[in-house]
């Protein structure tokens, strides 16, 4: 079984650091949020083995750059050889960096620059050293178009552009033509300015990316590397480690071309090293492993490929029961015909209900929550899938009270909604009003964080029915969840989408 192609590499390991323990791939720095300008250059910077932490879960992005600091990153970037031999010859970690960019002629004493080890390095001195590091196909490139991004700034409208010397000028005037700086907000490119780690980690990262991504032969950016392939929740391997001939430049994500994985799939939801690097040998990929009705779908294309199974039967697959919409397996599901969404009169639904008990929370007197339970009347077809998503709800940390829930109801033979056939849950439907561009219809109001019993998108009850392949009504029919717009039934969960 080949995996398929909706993947992308969670992280990344340099191929002179220690392997990680897997919550640390997380990389989960309680200084560096998401949010934070710098969140995902940084974390480039950290998967591609060039930035570190410095030390109880932090990384100081706004902590000043000192010269050994941006040296150490940025002979990790572009003279990883001299970098690692300096090492190996003993010398402490702040003057490796020093001396492996002068071996590299990155750093020279033609250039004149003022190097204090422990002092900051200033903005103007970072721009020379990056310049150096441009390949000359980049450089011979001149202006760089602004079709895929912002336009590039003139260097010259600057507003010290003249308290700089010629060698300055010459690299603040590349970078800026590469979009590598833009300036700041005044209009001055802050040629005295000290940087911190989130700058100069970002700078490196850029121009680092424009190298791996330089005009040049194909053959020319041939790269071999190893690649390991883990278990996300286990950290376990999945398959033997391989080498893989790659090309500099090219997505992460195409490391695994032509191996079997598995029934596993890539994870989206954490940042990543985008591209294959000169600055990174191995490279580690994490898997969640696939769900049931993903192991039966991979399972039947595996057949048609082979001559075994027709591809027009796939609407027979549970992954459809997973979907928040309407399709012909639900309404199999349902109703015993694939292309039947509705019961023909009331003692047809009535005989293809039942009512369940549920565990629910409630509120008492004094604001506590306590244990309970409702009945529900629900289409008998998904009964347990109902029973577990409350189930759910109930062990959620959240304890979601719920003080009312309406499920099956006939509500007259031309009713076009779910809940005439069973596959409609109202919760809380007072403080979960349904509404009109801000006009009640029915109920009173929503007020999520403020009103208890008010759904939070994202909660624990949104979640859940998501996860079995429900619609909120929240959402459903409008871009977003405000109130004021658009068309909401903030008490309304639907199993067909209606």
């Amino acid at each position: 079984m080949h995996l398929r192609k909706t993947l992308l590499v969670l992280s990344l390991t340099g191929a002179l650091a220690a392997p990680l323990s897997l919550p640390a791939l997380a990389a989960d720095f309680a200084d560096l949020p998401e949010p934070h300008w710098a969140y995902d250059t940084m974390m480039e910077a950290v998967g591609l083995g060039l930035l570190q932490g410095t030390g109880g879960g932090q990384i100081s992005p706004s902590a000043t750059m000192t010269w050994a600091e941006f040296l150490s990153v940025y002979s990790r970037a572009f003279a990883r050889e001299e970098h690692a031999a300096a090492l190996a010859r003993g010398l402490p970690w702040d003057q490796a960096g020093y001396a492996a960019a002068q071996e590299a002629g990155l750093l020279g004493a033609e250039d004149g620059l003022a190097v204090a080890l422990s002092g900051p390095i200033l903005r103007q001195d970072a721009a020379v050293l990056l310049y150096r590091a441009l390949p000359q196909s980049v450089l011979d490139q001149g202006r760089e178009s602004s079709f895929w991004g912002p336009e590039p700034a003139d260097a010259t409208t600057f507003t010290d552009w003249g308290s700089m010397d010629p060698l300055h000028q010459e690299a603040v005037r590349a970078l800026a033509d590469h979009n590598v700086v833009q300036g700041r907000a005044d209009g001055a490119f802050g040629c005295t300015d000290t940087i911190q780690r989130a700058d100069g980690a970002t700078l490196i990262v850029r121009v680092l990316e424009k190298a791996d991504t330089a005009p040049a032969l194909r053959e020319e950016r041939e790269k071999e590397v190893l690649v390991r392939f883990l278990d996300r929740e286990t950290g376990q391997a999945i398959l033997p480690d391989q080498r893989v001939e790659s090309y500099l430049g090219e997505p992460t994500s195409y490391l695994d071309d032509g191996l079997d994985v598995g029934y596993y799939n890539y994870s989206y939801d954490a940042p990543v090293p985008s591209w294959v690097s000169s600055a990174c040998d191995t490279y580690t990929l994490y898997y969640e492993a696939m769900t049931p009705e993903e192991r039966e779908e991979e399972d039947f294309w595996d057949k048609v490929a082979l001559g075994q199974a027709d591809p027009a039967d796939s609407w027979m697959l549970d992954v459809w029961l997973t979907r928040p919409e309407g399709n012909a397996r639900k309404y199999h599901l349902l109703f015993g015909d694939r292309n039947k969404y509705r019961f023909a009169d009331q003692a047809e639904a009535e005989a293809a209900m039942t009512t369940i008990p549920i565990p629910v929370w409630k509120l008492s007197g004094d604001g506590s929550k306590v244990s309970s339970s409702l009945s529900l009347t629900i289409h008998a077809a998904i009964a347990q899938d109902v029973l577990e998503i409350f189930t759910e709800i109930y062990e959620d940390p959240e304890q979601f009270p719920i003080y009312s829930v309406g499920g099956y109801s006939w509500r007259g033979d031309s009713a076009t909604g779910e809940h005439n056939c069973g596959t409609a849950i109202d919760i809380n439907a007072d403080q979960n009003f349904q509404v009109r561009e801000g006009q009640a219809l029915v109920g009173s109001c929503w007020e999520p964080g403020e009103d208890p019993y008010s759904i939070v998108p994202g909660g624990s009850v949104t979640r859940a029915f998501a996860e079995h392949g429900w619609s909120w009504g929240g959402t459903a029919w409008a871009e977003s969840s405000d109130p004021t717009t658009g068309y909401h039934d903030y008490m309304h969960f639907s199993y067909m989408g209606g």
